[in-house]
């Protein structure tokens, strides 16, 4: 059985995801084939990817705000002209220095698909970046394969680049003769918080999803009274938004393939015959997503209650993090306690 991992956007938030592979690698054992990652997701994929979990704990619960962002007066950066509110050059260097060119040369080789998105500023596109050797292919998304270590290095801070608080970035500057060189990337939560089409549209039949937006809604106490805060607060609900309408999609298809599923097992229960079965649902249009796929596995593994980190997750306090670490690990728990017996191969 092939598996994906999906890890959604969420800044420092993804702590919580940290502590939810922590246990499903080092305790259930589960390996990976495609992982998919947004935003915060972008940079813990890579490392889940080669199984450095340790380092991912590392950084989940050590780095505080000036090793990530820098910030500024957001009024001074709106005179001067700027591109955003804050810069990420600190982010910048912990990603050079953590997925250096020997980490790079391990993914390639690695049999771990990495998926990483991002938004195109000028075509307005969704645009995934991946190793995989033979990648995805959809109309609602383009896909780049990793040509260097530099273009990866910067697509992961692409990925994470939310748009007006941290400045666009330009992926394929260092890609020789490509043709758009200075398109801007940023944050692909802007069109997909969790990429769960990109592994739907694989070839796995098992995807666990780990968002960051809390199932229970709790209302801001406070008033908001300027326009820093109410920005914040805007995006943080367009990331809630965003992130019901990315499940909405995979599971509909979900349902499409089970439903075909019960309609085969009825003919059969009938009396008809498999080779039968299979000449009615069998097209000629060999890209038919729903032609001789099983339903998938789906499993989604969230917070109940509002994780903390501020708004956007762009506050990174380690001892904030380091107990959504330990409430992933507690989800996580809570969610294989209700499944049914053998709904999981944990082997």
């Amino acid at each position: 059985m092939k598996r994906a991992l999906v890890i959604s956007g969420g800044g420092s938030k993804g702590a919580f995801s940290v502590g939810v592979i922590k246990d499903l690698v080092q305790t259930y054992h589960l390996k990976f084939d495609v992982l998919v990652g947004t935003s915060t997701g972008a940079l813990i994929t890579p490392l889940a990817a080669l199984g450095m979990i340790d380092k991912l704990e590392e950084l989940y619960t050590t780095v505080d705000n000036n090793q990530i962002i820098k910030k500024y007066n957001f009024g001074q950066r709106v005179i001067d002209g700027k591109v955003s509110i804050f810069s990420f050059e600190p982010l910048k260097s912990i990603i050079s220095k953590t997925y250096n060119d020997a980490f790079f040369n391990n993914l390639m080789m690695s049999d771990r698909d990495l998926y990483i998105t991002t938004v195109c500023l000028q075509t307005q596109k969704l645009v995934v970046f991946t190793n995989a050797k033979n990648p995805v292919m959809s109309n609602y998304y383009q896909v780049q394969k990793f040509v260097n270590a530099d273009q990866f290095r910067a697509a992961v801070l692409a990925s994470a680049s939310q748009p007006v608080f941290t400045p666009p970035v330009k992926v394929n500057e260092s890609v020789a003769g490509d043709a758009h060189k200075d398109y801007q990337f940023v944050d692909g939560g802007v069109r997909e918080y969790a990429g769960v089409a990109i592994a739907a549209d694989t070839d796995v039949s098992e995807i666990f999803t780990v968002l960051h937006s809390a199932r229970k809604f709790k209302p801001a106490a406070n008033q908001f009274t300027d326009i820093f805060s109410v920005l914040q607060q805007t995006i943080d609900m367009f990331i809630t938004d965003v992130s019901e309408n990315d499940l909405l999609l995979p599971f509909q298809y979900n349902a499409a393939l089970k439903y075909i599923q019960s309609v085969k097992n009825n003919m059969k229960d009938l009396g008809v015959s498999e080779a039968d079965i299979n000449k009615y649902f069998t097209l000629s249009d060999l890209t038919n997503r729903f032609q001789n796929r099983p339903p998938l596995k789906i499993h989604v593994i969230q917070p109940e209650n509002p994780l903390g980190g501020g708004p956007g997750g762009l506050d990174f306090n380690p001892t904030e993090m380091m107990d959504m670490l330990a409430n992933g690990r507690l989800a996580l728990q809570s969610y294989v306690a209700q499944l049914p017996p053998d709904s999981v191969d944990w082997a």
